[in-house]
């Protein structure tokens, strides 16, 4: 068992962060871009405006971090630091996190009213920071007509619960990011109450984490929505691209 010198500082982990802001550009992170990136690269550049290319980049970059990760051993990370920085542990999560957000920011520069987009944004976004979503099982089907009672509680129990999520006091900055991302998704699409549901869920202290630590959370959680904190626009990061 490693001693407590051997440790890795929470400082040195914290200074990983924050991954996404600003926003990651090849001019100002070069390994975003790979060779074998090049020919995507210009063919968006040629198709700016096709929304099928935009989620093949994206759709492809996801897949090649699962069939990687999958690969990858988690042996070589001491055990404080998964469980500190939880699906940002290994360089390849925090690598393609950066990747990912490149894509779907740009995306989203010529798609700002895209539901479908901004909803695997988040949901990218938060697969990230929250950790791995628990699935519960159920057995039985619904009442047609259930009580009120009934109704609230069965509500409950389907809110989304995230297990090993990234320490919000070591990546504080990347929690924020998170909450930043949720309130510019709602700028442009104010009307859309899945967009709420999904932010009000996610970021609750209470609702959010299956494990008991979320109560020592909460006013970490608190503290994050109440802080005044700037994001550049859709605007901005267009024309940080182009």
């Amino acid at each position: 068992m490693p001693s407590v010198a051997q440790k890795q500082p929470t400082d040195e982990l914290s200074s990983y962060f924050p991954l996404t802001f600003p926003i990651p550009q090849p001019t100002t992170h070069p390994d975003i871009i790979t060779t074998k990136d090049v020919q995507r690269e210009e063919d968006l550049l040629r198709n700016p405006t096709s929304f099928r290319a935009w989620w093949s980049a994206i759709h492809s970059t996801r897949e090649n971090f699962y069939a990687l990760h999958k690969i990858e051993s988690n042996s070589n990370i001491p055990e404080h630091v998964v469980a500190i920085l939880g699906p940002l542990a290994t360089p390849l999560a925090r690598l393609t996190l950066q990747r990912l957000t490149y894509l779907f920011e740009v995306a989203l520069s010529q798609f700002p009213n895209s539901f479908k987009l901004w909803k695997a944004y988040l949901n990218m976004r938060m697969s990230f920071v929250l950790g791995k979503l628990v699935v519960k099982k159920k057995s039985g089907g619904k009442k047609k007509f259930p009580d009120m009672k009934d109704a609230l509680e069965e509500a409950e129990e389907e809110l989304e619960q995230w297990e090993t999520p990234l320490d919000p006091i070591v990546g504080w900055e990347e929690w924020k990011s998170l909450i930043a991302t949720f309130e510019r998704a709602l700028m442009w699409l104010p009307k859309v109450s899945r967009i709420a549901k999904l932010f009000h869920y996610n970021t609750h202290p209470t609702f959010c984490f299956s494990r008991p630590a979320s109560s020592d959370m909460a006013p970490v959680f608190f503290s994050i929505l109440s802080s005044k904190m700037s994001f550049p626009s859709l605007t901005h990061a267009r024309e940080a691209y182009f």
